[in-house]
């Protein structure tokens, strides 16, 4: 498991900062764009020996999902509380419906908010489900405590997640259902 005092933590975007620059990127948002430009923390290992990094990074995303790349190699989706995500031994998404109040109601209601946990601190580690499980955990966490700071009016990511894998995005979205 992930013990946060063995890893510097980066801030990037605090949790004034972070509503902020996500309703200026929203403004901006247009469809096909699929870059990620908001950074929110990173851990890095205290012990300089030790290579890699954990990353969450936000964004948007069309809410239709026709923008969605899947990670390479051997994927695993999850429905969590109606979030849809997927994960392979590095890359973790989770897509969640993040209703903005006021002028950011309209725009939001076509986008959806994308959290991606990059951790490069398993690279040529063998990993297995319960690691995988473990990454969508926390990035399930971060992407709660963002649509707590943005103010989602949904409350999509309210309760505590249940994790659990499923074998094809068509499992994992009838799972929701």
């Amino acid at each position: 498991m992930f013990h946060t005092d063995q890893y510097r933590t980066t801030i990037y975007n605090t949790n004034d900062r972070l509503p902020e620059k996500l309703a200026d990127e929203l403004k901006q948002w247009k469809p096909g764009r699929t870059e990620f430009t908001t950074l929110a923390c990173s851990f890095t290992p205290r012990d300089r020996r030790l290579d890699g990094s954990l990353e969450f990074e936000l964004s948007w995303t069309a809410r239709d999902g026709s923008t969605k790349k899947e990670p390479p190699g051997k994927v695993s989706y999850y429905n969590i509380n109606g979030a849809l995500g997927e994960a392979n031994d590095i890359i973790t998404k989770l897509r969640v419906q993040c209703n903005l109040p006021g002028t950011l109601r309209n725009p939001s209601r076509q986008v959806s908010l994308l959290t991606k946990g990059s951790n490069t601190l398993s690279i040529g580690m063998k990993v297995d489900q319960k690691m995988i499980d473990q990454q969508m955990t926390i990035v399930y966490r971060v992407a709660q405590k963002a649509t707590e700071v943005l103010g989602c009016e949904n409350n999509p990511l309210k309760n505590d997640p249940t994790i659990k894998a499923y074998s094809t995005p068509e499992e994992a979205a009838r799972a929701g259902n």
